[in-house]
């Protein structure tokens, strides 16, 4: 399905700050969004393959003996490498920020007056990466093309000129 919805789980105990976002993003983006309260449920729902996953650290205010959000990152990308995970967490200490980073998250916003714009923010900038990387492959693709192009022309020159098909001088004169 070409017109398919990107999906996005939104991973956060706080229910409120679940529909917050997703309203607001829901008003800036065309995605189908899922919220889960814990990442073990963002898990049990990996399959449903979602483009993007923002992600809470402290996940356990509704069950204590949830994984916390850096424990739950580590799953999702050794199960689906290619997510974008983006941490929206009221944690402002810079060690959580570095660690989910050094695991793999894309980036780190603090919850705060800016952070739904900071994370739509993101999610322009994978769209952006994404499509650069695609022409990248796409100008590689065309250079290669061109340049076998050319070689194949040299190539079949030579030959010509070996069996006598071709000569210096083409008669013109």
């Amino acid at each position: 399905m070409a017109n398919a919805l990107k999906k996005i789980f939104l991973v956060d105990d706080d229910h409120n700050n679940n529909e917050m976002l997703k309203m607001y993003l829901s008003s800036k983006f065309k995605l189908e969004i899922l919220s889960f309260s814990t990442g073990e449920d963002c898990i049990r729902n990996i399959e449903l393959n979602p483009k993007y996953i923002i992600l809470d650290y402290n996940l356990n205010s509704l069950k204590t003996e949830a994984a916390n959000g850096i424990d739950i990152l580590k799953k999702i990308k050794e199960l689906k490498p290619e997510i974008f995970v983006m941490f929206l967490s009221g944690q402002d200490k810079i060690e959580v920020a570095v660690d989910t980073i050094k695991y793999g998250a894309y980036d780190y916003v603090v919850k705060n007056q800016s952070s739904f714009l900071r994370i739509e923010n993101c999610l322009v900038n994978i769209h952006k990466n994404i499509r650069l990387q695609y022409l990248a492959k796409a100008y590689r693709f065309a250079t290669f093309f061109l340049a076998g192009i050319l070689i194949a022309i040299i190539i079949m020159s030579i030959v010509f000129r070996i069996l006598g098909i071709s000569t210096l001088n083409p008669g013109w004169f």
